[in-house]
């Protein structure tokens, strides 16, 4: 969700700098949009809302009514690059500036037909305007509003739909079987002929090349710059074919694109190709005939990334969200909140990341919230402001209590006990150092893509042979899963096309690390040494023999003496911003210096035994002594300062056992810094603890049964523990509890 995303979300990082705010012609019944005009700064830090009569501007971070524009009327709006400054289309376009409730500038209506902004672009300060059915106008804000380009329209020529590309620089206009394409920084026009028949429902797609056209129940996907069809998305009679497909968003990346099938179903395609990735169906249970019957959403938004949906069905008193990758649906968005709501939402609007829905209902069992403006978690399912444009603050709901463990596997519909991610053993998981994305794969031989943040399954991907070690890259764009084989298969993580796999020959794959750059992997398996690939010339850079030093003792002394053979190596790790990997054997550690592929002794300003925590994180994890001389701390240490950066958790060896079935089981101890180091999380045993870096206090500790590996999410929000029973627990850092544990529906034993 955003993030989300829930989740994504992509929690987003990502940020256009050109910004459609709407599509040009008025929407048809397939995406019934709020009928209240709002919007959110590109940030989420602020959101304008049209209230009766005025608009009302809000900050989200400080729960403020910032300022009002009384007695206006929007069809769309938007916040602009000028602070204070906020936009307002309907018969004409004009900007006010709400600090000083203050009219700047306006484009006064040429006709009786409503003005609709096209695209606004940041960068260039620049929009595009629709002028009913009579022209299309560029201005320049800037100060003022400067007219640059004023462009006619033939409505005689079976004009029927007018699109601008976010950054402003294209318009593509349809007239006849034809669509032109009029450039607006120069006077070139160019055309595209369309064979299949008239060309409807234009959308531009993020990369500003991308078009989208709806011919009947086909999509035609053009290359603007080569002005060619390079493929067509189309639904079959069997898929639920109704009536026209229209373009509804893209993916941030271009890669995927969200239809509306009229109101009953969502299908997403892949834009290079065309092919149907997934189809977003909505049902309910009729239960007089006692079968599932296909039913309409009425008011729906899509998030920005083009993930998810949120919208009202027709025959179900509720507000649902769907994944529109999986077609799957999420838990709805309010439950006892909507009970006898009734079709009666006016607004539904995702903020840029995903995280929140502003909602304009009437009805429903909520008083604090029925017919009002509230702004909804959708993490917690739950209403947390109302935004009453009288009063100078938002109002601030309760917070529900945080489910227990065992809650928040329930509310995904299983008890803890059987919220499985995997039908077979849980081999290996990996949290990407940038995006809200988990990885886990399993004995099953399947790879599953999580949103944690949200608890939503994003895809399954089948393996040959099950892998055994998965890693990101520094930028999250590239996983890595080495396989029991000895095979390495690699995905590009946004539109998870997948790579050429290679064979490294190491048997079983015990570990992998990407070095910075992306090009080289390191790969461990059963072979008693490290190779370092280069994966654009598919060659072996280097091999890495690991030798571990042994002591022999006599009367006179120890001396250590180093091993002949090379030893298998069981772990990799690379300290982030360093030139040092670690690689781990039974019979202890050696580092090597990457840019000279020497082995060292012990990098300067390093403890004696360490560990990296993961990109992003430029400490090192260690154990240190106390007084006690049984007893161990875990230590969060700098290796700059050569010196620790806080002791965490003190443990004995006696700590980390746990008697399991009247044998003893040794968990041992381990530590996560978050990607941001600010909370840092430790595990004793079946003990986890989660600490404030900074001011190194314990702010909560659980006990779980088997954890064992500890993951954070990109953004730091939530922590991820997996347990040896193949359960996968997600621990906010917001409400410092539980939030859910993932769950796989298909997995019940």
């Amino acid at each position: 969700m955003r993030n989300p995303r829930l989740f994504l979300p992509i929690l987003h990082i990502l940020v256009l700098i050109g910004v459609a705010i709407g599509g040009l012609m008025p929407r048809d019944a397939a995406a019934s949009l709020s009928l209240v005009p709002a919007e959110f700064s590109d940030d989420g830090r602020l959101a304008v809302v049209q209230t009766a009569g005025d608009l009302a501007i809000w900050n989200i971070e400080t729960k403020a009514l910032l300022g009002k524009v009384p007695q206006i009327q929007c069809d769309q709006v938007r916040l602009l690059k000028q602070e204070g400054w906020v936009l307002c289309a309907g018969n004409g376009v004009t900007i006010y500036d709400w600090k000083r409730q203050a009219a700047v500038s306006a484009i006064p209506p040429e006709a009786k037909q409503e003005m609709r902004v096209l695209a606004y672009s940041r960068e260039a300060d620049r929009i595009v305007v629709r002028q009913g059915n009579d022209a299309v106008s560029v201005w320049h804000i800037g100060d003022k509003l400067t007219p640059l380009k004023h462009i006619p329209l033939d409505a005689e020529k079976y004009v029927l739909s007018v699109a601008a590309s976010p950054d402003t620089k294209t318009l593509a206009v349809t007239q006849g079987r034809k669509i032109l394409l009029y450039d607006l920084q120069g006077t070139a026009v160019r055309d595209i002929v369309m064979k299949e028949g008239h060309p409807q429902d234009l959308l531009f797609a993020p990369n500003n090349s991308t078009l989208a056209a709806s011919i009947g129940n086909t999509i035609l996907l053009v290359d603007t710059e080569q002005r060619a069809i390079h493929a067509r998305a189309m639904l079959k009679n069997d898929e639920g074919a109704r009536v026209r497909l229209t373009p509804r968003g893209f993916s941030l990346d271009s890669s995927r694109l969200v239809a509306g099938n009229g109101r009953w179903s969502y299908p997403v395609f892949e834009v290079e190709t065309g092919k149907r990735l997934a189809l977003t169906e909505f049902t309910y249970a009729d239960r007089e005939r006692g079968v599932q019957t296909n039913t309409q959403l009425h008011a729906v938004d899509i998030s920005d990334d083009g993930d998810y949906l949120v919208g009202q069905p027709e025959h179900s008193y509720t507000l649902q969200v769907w994944d529109l990758r999986t077609g799957s649906r999420l838990p709805d968005l309010c439950g006892e909140d909507c009970r006898n709501m009734g079709p009666k939402v006016s607004l539904l609007k995702w903020s840029p990341d995903g995280s929140k829905i502003l909602v304009e209902m009437k009805g429903g069992r909520n008083v604090e919230v029925a017919g009002k403006i509230s702004l909804w978690d959708v993490n917690a399912r739950a209403p947390e402001l109302v935004l009453d444009p009288s009063q100078p603050q938002a109002k601030v709901l309760a917070k529900r209590v945080a489910p227990s463990s065992a809650q928040a596997a329930a509310s995904v519909g299983l008890p803890a006990g059987s919220a499985f991610v995997h039908a077979a053993a849980l081999r290996a998981m990996a949290a990407s150092p940038t995006t809200n994305l988990l990885v886990t794969t399993g004995d099953d031989g399947l790879l599953k893509v999580w949103n944690p943040g949200k608890g939503t399954l994003l895809r399954r991907l089948k393996l040959a042979e099950p892998a055994s070690a998965l890693a990101f890259s520094a930028d999250g764009t590239i996983l890595a899963a080495g396989t029991t084989q000895g095979e390495v298969r690699l995905w590009e993580t946004r539109t998870w096309r997948e790579f050429p796999s290679y064979a490294s020959y190491q048997g079983y794959i015990n570990a992998l690390q990407f070095f910075p750059g992306n090009r080289l992997l390191a790969i461990a398996g059963e072979q008693p040494k490290v190779v370092v690939v280069d994966f654009v010339t598919r060659e072996i850079v280097k091999e890495l023999v690991h030798k571990n030093f042994s002591e022999s003792c006599d009367a006179k002394g120890c001396v250590s003496k180093r091993g002949t053979q090379g030893e298998v190596v069981l772990t990799l790790a690379l300290l982030d911003g360093s030139p040092f990997l670690l690689t781990t054997a039974r019979g202890g550690q050696v580092a090597w210096d990457i840019k000279t592929w020497s082995e060292i002794n012990k990098p300067a300003g390093f403890p004696e035994n360490w560990s990296a925590l993961g990109w992003r994180r430029p400490f090192l994890a260690t154990t240190a002594r106390t007084r006690n001389p049984n007893a161990f701390a875990l230590t969060v240490w700098d290796a700059r300062r050569n010196g620790p950066v806080a002791g965490l958790d003190t443990f004995t060896t006696r700590d980390t056992e746990v008697v399991e079935k009247g044998t003893t089981m040794v968990l041992g101890v381990s530590l996560a810094v978050d990607p941001l180091n600010r909370w840092a999380a430790t595990r004793v045993g079946e003990q986890v603890s989660v600490w404030d870096l900074q001011r190194q206090e314990q702010k909560t500790t659980f006990s779980m049964r088997m954890p064992y590996y500890l993951h954070w999410t990109g953004d730091g929000k939530h922590l991820i523990v997996s347990t040896l029973d193949r359960k996968v627990l997600v621990w906010s850092a917001e409400t410092m509890e539980p939030a859910h544990f993932l769950l796989d529906p298909s997995v019940t034993q």
